[in-house]
């Protein structure tokens, strides 16, 4: 199966390359939705540099987006208006401003504290010394990293709050050394000194994130195994871990020259499940979806920043799968029981059980490989699938 690159990757990526104002020399660039957005953007930007009438910079939906771009532009000359779609909106950020106001930033809310939109006034940031709360997103310090090594003081970065997706911040860390960035973490320190990056052919990986969806598909199947291009064993993605989380459902990982073969193995599945999400939060829906369809009951854990993704991820797969008879118990905001399912319900093309995907991609993919278990599904806004892995309905379809 020829998986998407990795959007994490992608993204990176091409803030290096806008940084360092070069071309970029990327294979396989993400076809996602918001790796696309993200390029025609910086093109935007790049276009209207210095030009100080107030020049709008719309991120949809684009969490990862919006958080780059306000580093970007608080960096480049210019008036900016940086906003997003409604549900953007209610996504804070404050954390991030508050760092890049210590870097002197200038940076104002244009409605509500702490929340989008921000109007931006770009100017030279000489870098220094700064603390950023992570316990939201991972995504406010690799804002900040990403931009580093143009900083004529270079980056004396701590991290605050609970380390959410910390493996996300080390893929940044990564990346940049891919790109000849002189960059190291020690714990919740991190030191970039001003360099310059070198313009390098880098290669995205496929996306770990994207595969969680067919370990679900394998783990619910009865069929063959699935071969996954490009999947590497040793992989920036933090999304990696999946591998582990499926071998506990009966699903083996055999990495081989080219990718990575998913098959049942002979290893029973586990009665009770429990995994903490914190440092995987995009791995929920799939897994979430799995226990529900193999008629495990689960604990989940560090679920407290999901309400502030594309959905609330939570509330959201748990309002879908109350629709066939899973239920929940949500013991705090960070953690949720779920009990095995007793029957597996069957529906009918005439009368197919309808999920809504709550216009996030991840909820979409999480709830189409039930299908094998259940019988007939309908999505509704199937589309939001192309914000991360356009591709999916054609390859999901291959199945049948």
């Amino acid at each position: 199966m020829p998986l998407v690159g990795s959007k994490s990757e992608s993204n990176r990526a091409l803030m290096i390359c806008h940084y360092a104002g070069f071309e970029p020399k990327i294979g396989n660039l993400s076809k996602a939705d918001d790796t696309g957005l993200l390029s025609e953007l910086l093109k935007f930007i790049n276009n209207n540099k210095g030009q100080y009438s107030l020049k709008e910079v719309d991120c949809r939906n684009a969490g990862t987006v919006f958080r780059f771009l306000a580093t970007a532009l608080s960096l480049r000359p210019g008036k900016w208006l940086l906003t997003g779609s409604g549900r953007m909106r209610e996504r804070p950020v404050r954390h991030l401003v508050d760092a890049l106001r210590q870097l002197d930033a200038d940076i104002e809310y244009q409605s509500d504290e702490g929340f989008p939109p921000l109007i931006i006034k770009g100017r030279e940031l000489k870098g220094g010394c700064v603390s950023v709360d992570v316990s939201q997103s991972s995504q406010y310090a690799s804002s900040l990293l990403l931009a580093a090594p143009t900083f004529e003081n270079g980056l004396k970065l701590h991290l605050n709050g609970g380390l959410t997706s910390l493996p996300y911040i080390d893929m940044t860390v990564g990346i940049m050394t891919e790109y000849d960035a002189k960059v190291c973490r020690d714990g919740r320190d991190i030191v970039v000194e001003h360099s310059d990056y070198q313009n390098v052919e880098y290669v995205v990986e496929s996306d770990w994130s994207a595969a969680s969806y067919w370990y679900e598909i394998v783990a619910l199947s009865d069929g063959g195994p699935a071969f996954l291009r490009n999947l590497k064993e040793k992989s920036v993605q933090g999304d990696k871990i999946v591998a582990g989380i499926f071998d506990g459902f009966g699903v083996r990982t055999i990495f081989e020259d080219g990718g990575a073969t998913v098959v049942k193995s002979t290893s029973n599945c586990k009665n009770l499940f429990e995994f903490d999400f914190t440092d995987a939060p995009d791995l929920f829906p799939a897994v979430v979806a799995t226990c529900a369809g193999l008629q495990v009951g689960a604990t989940f854990t560090g679920l407290r920043n999901l309400a502030i993704k594309e959905s609330d991820r939570v509330d959201a797969m748990v309002t879908e799968l109350n629709k066939i008879g899973v239920e929940f118990e949500k013991i705090s905001d960070d953690i949720l029981k779920m009990s095995a399912l007793r029957n597996i319900p069957f529906f009918s093309e005439v009368n197919p059980v309808v999920f809504d995907s709550h216009d996030d991609h991840r909820i979409a993919m999480a709830l189409a490989p039930l299908s094998l278990k259940i019988g007939a599904v309908e999505i509704e806004n199937a589309e939001a699938v192309s914000k991360s892995y356009p591709d999916f309905w054609d390859d999901f379809s291959k199945l049948f």
